[in-house]
């Protein structure tokens, strides 16, 4: 049976701790949670959110941070190796906190392939790179998940392939329904490129005039992402991430967390 998850990033301005509080009222058990300021990592707060989880039940399968927005100039431009080492002790406290909190996934935006802040660095430079990310990240028992994001280098199968082709089991990858389809594919084709390397899912839905509204309010089709992912399906947390403008209010995330624990469990 597939495991349904909310991300607090749904419920986007609120407080951290409110959004999982939140989400845990509606009685999910899965979060992941998405850190929005650097406080938010310091042991004191973490406590607090590991208080609130156990009293709730409720489990953190993956954290986001809200640095990824500079990923892309911090470990993948041409300036010298200090930005680099720099931007890996900051993510060590992303990785710490992940660790703290008992998630097993942080997950990577990556290089930009647009912009000021775009990525400057050789394909093969930026696999050397992201490898090291990788395992520092496993120092802290944790497992690194590239994105496959819009307008990054991950937003095409072909990038995601070769870093299959040279990192195999290292090439672990977040799967987010509404970045495939604005990269342009449809959601299953995409993911059964990544079969096989799938550790967390962001899912949406979608219709001819919106690219990203909760399941159950649009015409994707599930089933057939489900089957795409292939074996690992089921062992995978399926995680509601939309952003604020889909939902009217938190109930609008249960029902939908009821119809997509549905739609993916049909036999």
């Amino acid at each position: 049976m597939a495991n349904v998850g909310i991300s607090t990033a749904c419920l986007y301005p609120a407080e951290t701790e409110k959004a999982l509080e939140s989400i845990a009222l509606l009685g999910i058990k899965n979060i992941e949670i998405h850190f929005s300021t650097f406080s938010e990592l310091n042991d004191g707060y973490l406590k607090e959110l590991r208080k609130m989880m156990k009293h709730y039940g409720v489990r953190a399968t993956s954290v986001h941070p809200f640095y990824c927005v500079l990923e892309s100039p911090m470990f993948f431009s041409e300036y010298n190796e200090r930005r680099f080492a720099d931007g890996l002790e900051i993510y060590k406290q992303y990785f710490h906190a992940t660790a703290r909190l008992g998630a097993e996934y942080l997950v990577f935006h990556g290089g930009q392939k647009q912009g000021v802040n775009r990525c400057t660095v050789s394909d093969d430079q930026y696999i050397e790179r992201y490898n090291l990310i990788f395992e520092c990240a496993q120092k802290f028992g944790v497992t690194l998940l590239h994105e496959n994001v819009y307008t990054h280098k991950c937003e095409d199968i072909g990038f995601c392939r070769k870093m299959i082709e040279y990192l195999g089991d290292k090439a672990q990858f977040t799967f987010d329904s509404k970045q495939a389809r604005r990269s342009g594919y449809n959601s299953a084709e995409f993911a059964a490129a990544l079969s096989g390397h799938i550790c967390n899912i962001h899912i949406s839905d979608f219709n001819a005039e919106h690219d990203c509204l909760l399941p159950g309010k649009g015409i994707e089709n599930f089933a057939a992402i489900k089957n795409a992912v292939g074996s690992d399906a089921d062992n995978i947390c399926w995680n509601i991430e939309v952003y604020g403008n889909a939902i009217n209010e938190p109930q609008d995330l249960e029902l939908s967390a009821k119809y997509l624990q549905g739609a993916l469990n049909k036999n």
